[in-house]
């Protein structure tokens, strides 16, 4: 009976530490800046852009138009690092794109999307949370 007291208490405490352990600070900056105003789509730069012709899609390094939307890009880079986000270059429709930041180059992100659907060298584009 002891013994069963003891794993339950055990088990117990590491769940506590677990669920109240705070997030790391850079996680917490990118969820206060995901949740400030002003917080809408982000416009960016494709920086270089790479094809691989045989599989048909281009890989893309962008960083913010903006020199002022540096912050806010590389938070939105640290919440969403190889997660799913939307891009949208000109008025074509939203699509869905896999980010990645680049963690040794300051706000640069990169995706990899099909060559009908890439923005062009230089070109603007938008970044914006799943919807």
């Amino acid at each position: 009976m002891q013994s069963a007291s003891r794993f339950i208490l055990i088990a117990l405490s590491v769940l506590f530490l677990t669920v109240s352990a705070p997030p790391s600070s850079e996680a917490l900056a990118a969820q206060q800046a995901a949740a400030r105003p002003g917080s809408g789509p982000i416009a960016c730069r494709v920086m270089e852009r790479h094809a691989d012709k045989d599989r048909g899609i281009i890989l893309i390094l962008f960083h913010q138009r903006d020199k002022p939307d540096q912050p806010r890009l590389k938070d939105f880079l640290v919440l969403h690092d190889g997660g799913t986000i939307e891009i949208q270059s000109g008025s074509a429709d939203w699509q869905k794109v896999t980010v990645w930041r680049i963690k040794n180059c300051f706000g640069r992100g990169l995706f990899v999307v099909p060559d009908s659907a890439a923005p062009k060298e230089k070109a603007i584009f938008k970044i914006r949370a799943v919807q």
